[in-house]
């Protein structure tokens, strides 16, 4: 195992070298030292660590045991990133709604966090353009798309909503996700909204009302589920967007009662998974 794990950080410094940006902090142990150690910086990710009031608003509406952590290096730039996920979902019985909507979140919240070349932990600010945060659980790092140097990732998600009277309508969101210069930002590609007709707890349809592509082009507003199928954005996003399990995501609570250890294991699953894509 120690052998297993000396040879993932290796193999991690080396992918360091040919990201073609090094720096001064490039070694992966010390940092998951440093992540490890700031916990008053992502404490605030977890109200239970929290004192009264230091909750952000970003956190009211999740569930502890919901909250999701990965370390990646996404923009390749050698500094470690620690990735959260929240998500809310459906409080019903089972057996009341189809099973699948309760796997379906109702609110999506992120944060990132990055070691910076002061060897720090800081939370990274988000700039996006009216998209919300994106369900980071589908991450796919097998398959970045490089714009004027920098590393998108597409990103597909899919929330639910309950209105009066027992319907559920639903919006999924094609998005990209990039971290560039201590930024994370976010573009949204494409949306489809719609309802859900429910024939039984294993049994329902998507009835798409809306959908479009937000290209400037003038036929790819208000589309037609099968003619968005054709569109060339549709085929190519989903010829990119297949995640092979290349983020590592652990529990919340995995951090909270041995950092360094989950950290690690994210770590070194999110490393093999990127050298299997590069295979």
């Amino acid at each position: 195992m120690q052998l297993f794990k000396k040879g993932l950080l290796a193999a991690a410094a080396a992918l360091v070298l040919c990201s073609g940006t090094v720096s001064a902090a490039a070694d992966p142990e010390a940092q998951l030292d440093t992540i490890a150690g700031a916990r008053e910086v992502w404490k605030y990710e977890f109200p239970a660590l929290c004192a009264p009031g230091e909750v952000p608003v970003h956190r009211h509406s999740f569930v502890p045991r919901t909250t999701l952590i990965a370390v990646t290096d996404l923009d390749g730039n050698g500094r470690l990133e620690l990735l959260f996920r929240h998500v809310d979902y459906l409080k019903w019985k089972v057996g009341s709604v189809p099973y699948a909507f309760h796997q379906i979140p109702t609110a999506v919240a992120m944060a990132v966090y990055e070691v910076g070349a002061d060897g720090r932990l800081a939370r990274l600010p988000v700039t996006e353009d009216g998209c919300g945060a994106p369900d980071l659980i589908g991450l796919d790092v097998s398959h970045p798309i490089l714009e004027d140097g920098v590393r998108w990732y597409p990103v597909r998600t899919q929330q639910i909503y309950k209105v009066k009277y027992g319907y559920f309508y639903y919006i999924i969101a094609h998005q990209r996700v990039a971290i560039k210069d201590g930024r994370v930002m976010l573009k949204m590609l494409a949306d489809e909204r719609g309802y859900y007709n429910i024939y039984d707890v294993d049994r329902f349809e998507e009835v798409a009302t809306s959908i479009n592509i937000y290209d400037g082009n003038p036929a790819h507003k208000e589309m037609l589920p099968a003619d968005f199928r054709q569109t060339a954005f549709y085929q190519e996003f989903d010829r990119s967007y297949t995640p092979r399990g290349t983020v590592h995501w652990i529990s919340g609570s995995e951090l909270n009662s041995n950092p360094h250890k989950a950290l690690l294991s994210s770590w070194q699953g999110f490393v093999s998974g990127v050298m299997d894509g590069m295979g």
